[in-house]
């Protein structure tokens, strides 16, 4: 389980608020845009397991940078050392993509499917892969892409597909709680208070059914390595 991040955690609900907020920044379309290379070393490259389902470390620092990045636009500011140690940073961003795979899982449990015509879609959207006025998708520019972060189209567009599975799985969690418990109408609530509550009831009923997933899970992280990249990215 995740008692032992949770131990290194500095766990303030304002931090916390923060980041899940990002979580987004992360799940939807991340992608490895920072292009972090796959030549490390085959030796310890699994940094933890979800259900069996590894977690590279590859990976791990691409998203931690990503991360890193959003607080940055968000804070307008850089991120020193000291800040990142005082957030237990590492650790967050590893809980996050703790919590991504938790929601894959339970989107294939749904039955939730992405087809290969939204993945298209998807990525036809990416500003990134857009030239022209107006602009359109290039596929120069995304073969560049691809060429520039040692990524194959096959494994990028299995990103996508995932994270779009993420964010339906999310939203069909969210549905069943307005259908099953519609809002309270109170006297004398605006329409906007009336919708902040009910965002407010969907964001918890989410956060219930993560908490559950977590609790089900089995979670194996291997601390030696954690410890090692996160020394590594600080």
């Amino acid at each position: 389980m995740l008692e032992w991040i949770r131990k290194e955690a500095v766990e303030r609900p304002k931090v916390i608020g923060g980041l899940m907020v990002l979580i987004g920044g992360v799940f939807v379309l991340s992608m490895g845009w920072w292009g972090f290379s796959a030549t490390r070393s085959a030796k310890s490259d699994v940094l933890a397991k979800v259900n069996g389902v590894p977690i590279k470390v590859d990976d791990y620092s691409r998203d931690y940078l990503i991360m890193k990045d959003n607080y940055k636009r968000l804070l307008r500011g850089d991120l020193g050392a000291k800040i990142l140690k005082d957030l237990n940073f590492p650790g967050l961003v590893l809980r996050n993509m703790i919590y991504r795979q938790l929601w894959i899982d339970e989107g294939r449990t749904l039955g939730i499917q992405v087809s290969d015509q939204t993945v298209i879609q998807e990525i036809a959207r990416i500003p990134f892969f857009q030239v022209g006025t107006p602009p359109a998708f290039s596929k120069d520019a995304y073969v560049a892409f691809l060429k520039e972060t040692h990524q194959t189209a096959e494994g990028f567009e299995d990103s996508v597909r995932k994270d779009v599975l993420v964010q339906r799985a999310q939203l069909f969690v969210r549905a069943s709680q307005t259908i099953g418990n519609p809002s309270p109408q109170q006297g004398g609530a605006t329409p906007s208070d009336t919708n902040a509550e009910r965002v407010r009831l969907q964001n918890e009923t989410v956060e219930a059914l993560q908490n559950q997933l977590e609790t089900k899970a089995r979670i194996d992280i291997d601390q030696k390595v954690f410890r090692e990249v996160s020394r590594q990215l600080l």
